[in-house]
């Protein structure tokens, strides 16, 4: 196995990287998307005023077809209970009445973010169509959904414009509660997230070489929401999933991808896991295996094991695979581990209850991680297994524990990705994990899961709504870093932190309007806030405000901030003539060196004989206090050369 720690943007490359976002973000609303509810979410999401449950199955698709991810999730068989409130949910969200008409405030900001993006291709009706989702996060088994747009793009530093290829509005799945034990096949949802409005932008999966790009591009997309102020703010108010591939590989989708700090260890690891597939590919091929090699043939053990009631063991033999279950594809996971956790998914029989006979070696994941198998196959058991599969030194087996309903199922999807594996790297939707990892999901939803809304009538958009929509838009992300860099020398970071504290309309006020320095109307708004929290005297607008008004009349200096904010923030209702007396006070060099000499008295034995430290801790407060009440005749440098006179007279 590659390490993936070890991995160079050129290693990505050679590897044939490519990977494309979808970047699924809440919008600002006032209502939900095809009702009247309110979008908000209850505080706890296990409080709900009723419940009720459903059992979901697939549908035929536009072209007459099933999807093969929806039969995968209709295989797993789940009840789903649904936890509802009053204040947002009605009879819709329950599946008990059509949908209202789409809210067209969010249809709105729909089209506006596509100019953000300066998409080319809009929709001249929005048409909305039904994506089917089987795993009851939708009380529909559908998600209503519609195009807004085509053919935008987000620019990255290095020059590359990676391309938007769509962009939908479409409501939100219901929240995941909890899950409980997989053999009980229950999954809980609240019904409060269902049905908020929700902006999806696609990007095009061959634009982005390297990891670094795709968190610069998500990173890109974010501030363009921030910046608009049409996506929502919070937890969970945006959902990324990745697509990832490789040469020789195939498209993996990545899901619940949230923390953008992880998006270059779950790239990596997908990259390892891909190549690794690819040469278990080689492997098996060179050993001259063929699907047909690999019967559903399920051998009853249970007679070796000591069993609890109802509970059975089956084996089937695996030939050439000696070596290829155990073979590491991702950092403490090996092949077999990574089928397990598909069976798991699907038959609810836990991983721990699987066994493959590669684990049998000391060197094995498993044994590695002291993760073993519940199963308890020694030395002897081991030994008569292989007789009664009659197994050869080039074959290997596995071994499943459960009912003998779920066993056989188990073993019957064990042999279907085994089988896949001589085609390399399957089409799958996988769940990223807290280690950098991922499990599978489901198989990768294909158009066959999408099929026109009967319920809703197609909406026109003329070219006069879509000029008016285009005024509404401001200026871009790029364009304002590329602004202030040249007026201020500002960095990326800092346009950031503007953004992301959504302090750019005071910011030009400050600077064209009151006509402060870049740098300090920056310090105002997003430094001297952060040192304050950290004081736990979080600072208003309100005080900022006036702090940056006296600092435009002159009433006050730079360097007489600290206080200021202070005395703001302690008397709001101070008036511009207190201010002006309580901080332009004269002093004469008589009353300064009174000041030092009291700063100096407060500091302890070793401080002040420590010429240093004595500094650090005196002069930058005298510094704020007495610079702009001194007529300008006591500089800073002064000041400090009085404060040494008086250290080396003590």
């Amino acid at each position: 196995m590659i390490d993936p720690d070890s991995l160079t943007d050129d290693d990505f490359r050679k590897l044939g990287f490519h990977a494309g976002l979808e970047v699924h973000h809440q919008l600002q609303s006032r209502r939900k998307l095809f009702c009247n509810c309110e979008p908000v979410l209850e505080e706890d999401p296990h409080n709900f005023d009723y419940s009720f449950h459903r059992y979901f199955r697939p549908v035929l698709g536009e072209m007459g077809d099933f999807d093969e991810g929806m039969l995968i999730e209709y295989e797993k068989g789940y009840k789903v209970i649904y936890y509802a409130n009053e204040r947002n949910t009605c009879t819709y969200e329950m599946d008990e009445t059509p949908p209202f008409m789409p809210d067209m405030e969010t249809i709105t900001k729909g089209f506006i973010l596509a100019f953000y993006f300066d998409c080319k291709a809009f929709a001249e009706e929005v048409v909305v169509n039904r994506k089917q989702y089987l795993d009851g996060s939708i009380t529909t088994g559908f998600q209503r959904t519609f195009i807004i747009a085509r053919d935008g793009y987000v620019p990255l530093q290095n020059g590359k414009k990676v391309r938007i290829s769509n962009l939908h509005v479409e409501e939100d799945a219901a929240r995941r509660v909890n899950w409980f034990d997989t053999s009980e096949r229950t999954v809980y949802y609240n019904l409060d997230r269902l049905g908020v409005p929700l902006a999806e932008i696609i990007t095009d999966h061959l634009d982005v070489d390297t990891p670094s790009e795709l968190i610069e591009t998500a990173l890109q997309i974010g501030r363009v929401l921030r910046i608009s102020k049409i996506g929502r703010r919070g937890i969970g108010a945006v959902r990324q999933d990745v697509n990832i591939s490789i040469t020789g590989g195939d498209r993996v989708e990545l899901k619940g991808v949230q923390d953008i700090h992880m998006f270059d260890k779950y790239c990596r690891r997908e990259v390892v896991r891909q190549h690794s597939l690819i040469e278990i590919q080689k492997e098996m091929l060179e050993r001259g295996l063929k699907k047909e090699d690999f019967e559903h043939t399920y051998i009853d053990i249970s007679h070796l094991f000591a069993l609890p009631p109802k509970k059975k063991v089956f084996a089937t033999i695996f030939p050439k695979m000696k070596g290829l279950f155990g073979k590491e594809i991702q950092p403490g996971k090996d092949f077999g581990i990574d089928i397990f956790e598909k069976s798991m998914l699907i038959t609810g029989i836990p991983t721990d209850y699987h066994f493959h006979s590669d684990e049998f070696d000391e060197n094995s994941v498993r044994k590695r991680n002291n993760n073993y198998s519940r199963i308890p196959i020694n030395e002897e058991l081991y030994q008569k297994i292989q007789t009664l599969l009659n197994t050869k030194d080039s074959d290997a087996f596995v071994v499943v524990q459960g009912s003998e309903k779920a066993c056989m199922h188990a073993l019957k999807k064990i042999i279907e990705r085994v089988k896949l594996a001589l085609d390399g790297v399957p089409q799958e939707t996988r769940r990223v994990t807290p280690d950098g990892n991922s499990e599978f999901l489901r198989v990768i939803h294909g158009k066959d899961r999408i099929y026109p809304d009967t319920d809703t009538p197609p909406i026109l958009i003329d070219l006069e709504k879509l000029e008016e929509w285009k005024k509404e838009v401001g200026i871009k992300p790029w364009e304002l870093l590329e602004e202030l860099s040249k007026r201020y020398n500002f960095t990326q970071n800092q346009v950031d932190l503007l953004i992301r504290d959504d302090k750019l309309e005071l910011f030009s006020e400050f600077t064209d309007e009151l006509e402060l320095d870049g740098a300090l109307a920056y310090t105002l708004l997003i430094e001297k806030p952060r040192e304050f929290r950290r004081k736990h005297m979080p600072l208003t607008n309100e005080v900022i405000k006036r702090c940056a008004r006296l600092l435009s009349k002159g009433i006050i200096h730079r360097e007489q901030l600290n206080t200021v904010l202070e005395f703001l923030q302690e008397n709001p209702d101070s008036t511009e003539e207190t201010i002006k007396e309580h901080f332009s006070t004269q002093y004469n060099e008589k009353e300064l060196e009174d000041l030092i000499k009291k700063e100096l008295e407060n500091l302890s034995f070793e401080d002040v004989n420590n010429k240093n430290m004595a500094f650090q801790l005196v002069l930058p407060n005298l510094v704020a206090r007495i610079i702009g009440k001194t007529n300008n005749c006591v500089s800073g440098g002064k000041i400090a050369k009085m404060i040494e006179n008086f250290l080396e007279v003590k």
